[in-house]
């Protein structure tokens, strides 16, 4: 089955749409109705740069895909026989349909419901996206076990490294029974590892501990602590930067590494009016960002942020200025904070610049606090690393469950 997608499929895929094992279709009324949209004055900026983003794609992919030609005298037929509008969108369908009457196997993809149920009339198979959801991969499997089966896996699957729970690399395995997490293991190339205490301690953070003894924070400390690469997920007051920081300031003080250097991407908050131009510095505006808030809610005070920046120890960097850079030699932890505000071009050049000495924590929440539809969806880049990393020895993710800041934040979740 060969896929065909309308225009609103590929902006809402946009670089998903490229890996398939096939060429896929598309009508060259799509790529007109790109440029109308790249152009328009009407359109908001956010679906304009998103029919941008994808055109340069089809530019670049052009192998990936087969460009079908409308022809108004074959399809307009078509579509004044089914007693339809003649538009963009009938049009589209009535392309996908013409080849579908000749013989090709079509998947006629969109994420218009109109145009799913127009399609699906005419007898076209269709895949509407909405109905595509997010994997929800966690980093971690929680399996209930009653006492049969507890015995079974402390024996037998321990004992030949089975893996019948379909494990990833560096995918954890929280053990139930009688509805409380009794054990923690992850999934190595070499088979199973028992998670130990963890802990993270400086004289900045103190003593980094799981609160309350969470299951999640423990393995996100492990996953800190064991590979390049981690990806921390979870709503406000979860414990991102919490643990993030704490693991980073041990290893400063303890000369595992030279510094920190935080890439920012300070998009302002979804909803909220924007304040306008900053004075100061690259750093002093930074410093009067959330970035600034972030640092000195954690490190105590904008001086002692200050002191660590003059020191050459905390390097603030924007995304806008990260081209170019590059971590090698370095010996540094670079934290990708708010994560969930880069798509997945942004992600890519972020990580591009991690060198082989360097260590990488990104923190965000990509299903709840991203804050421009440019980044949402198919195009986060959260969402792509997660997808393309996972089952990498040198990668980690952890989604965290139990939100600790305070009651009201808790109860705010639920608004």
């Amino acid at each position: 089955m060969v896929k065909f997608f309308d225009t609103c499929a590929l902006l809402d895929l946009q670089m998903e749409a490229f890996e398939t094992d096939k060429k896929f279709y598309i009508s060259n009324i799509t790529l007109i109705e790109l440029e109308q949209i790249k152009t328009s004055a009407t359109r908001d900026e956010d679906i304009k740069y998103k029919a941008r983003k994808l055109l340069h794609l089809l530019n670049e992919h052009n192998d990936r895909y087969n460009t079908i030609i409308y022809n108004v005298d074959k399809f307009d037929p078509y579509i004044k026989n089914f007693g339809l509008m003649i538009n963009n969108d009938s049009r589209i369908i009535a392309t996908a349909y013409d080849l579908m009457m000749n013989g090709q196997d079509i998947l006629f993809m969109t994420s218009d419901l109109n145009c799913r149920e127009i399609a699906y009339s005419l007898g076209l198979d269709t895949m509407y996206l909405g109905d595509i959801k997010d994997d929800n991969y966690t980093g971690f499997k929680i399996i209930d076990f009653d006492e049969t089966e507890l015995a079974l896996f402390y024996g037998e699957v321990l004992q030949y490294n089975q893996n019948p729970y379909n494990l990833l690399i560096n995918e954890y395995l929280l053990i139930k029974d009688r509805n409380k997490i009794i054990d923690e293991y992850k999934w190595t190339e070499s088979g199973y590892i028992k998670i130990p205490f963890t802990k993270a301690e400086s004289k900045q953070f103190g003593k980094i501990v799981p609160l309350n003894g969470d299951p999640y924070q423990k393995i996100a400390l492990d996953s800190l602590a064991s590979n390049q690469i981690t990806m921390l997920r979870g709503s406000a007051g979860t414990g991102k930067s919490y643990l993030a920081f704490g693991y980073m300031f041990e290893l400063l003080e303890e000369g595992k590494i030279d510094k920190i250097v935080i890439f920012c991407n300070t998009v302002a908050t979804k909803g909220s009016a924007k304040l306008g131009f900053y004075p100061g510095s690259r750093t002093e505006k930074l410093l009067d960002s959330q970035i600034g808030n972030l640092l000195e809610s954690k490190i105590g005070s904008k001086i002692a942020v200050e002191k660590l920046i003059d020191e050459d120890k905390l390097v603030l960097l924007p995304m806008s200025d990260i081209r170019g850079y590059d971590t090698t030699g370095m010996n540094c932890a670079v934290y990708i904070t708010e994560a969930q505000n880069l798509d997945i071009e942004l992600m890519r050049l972020a990580l591009q610049r991690i060198g082989e000495d360097s260590i990488c924590i990104l923190d965000g929440d990509s299903n709840a606090q991203v804050d421009l539809a440019m980044y949402a969806g198919n195009q986060n880049g959260m969402r792509r690393v997660s997808k393309v990393f996972r089952n990498n020895d040198c990668y980690g993710e952890v989604t965290l469950q139990n939100i600790y800041r305070s009651r009201i934040a808790n109860l705010a979740q639920s608004l």
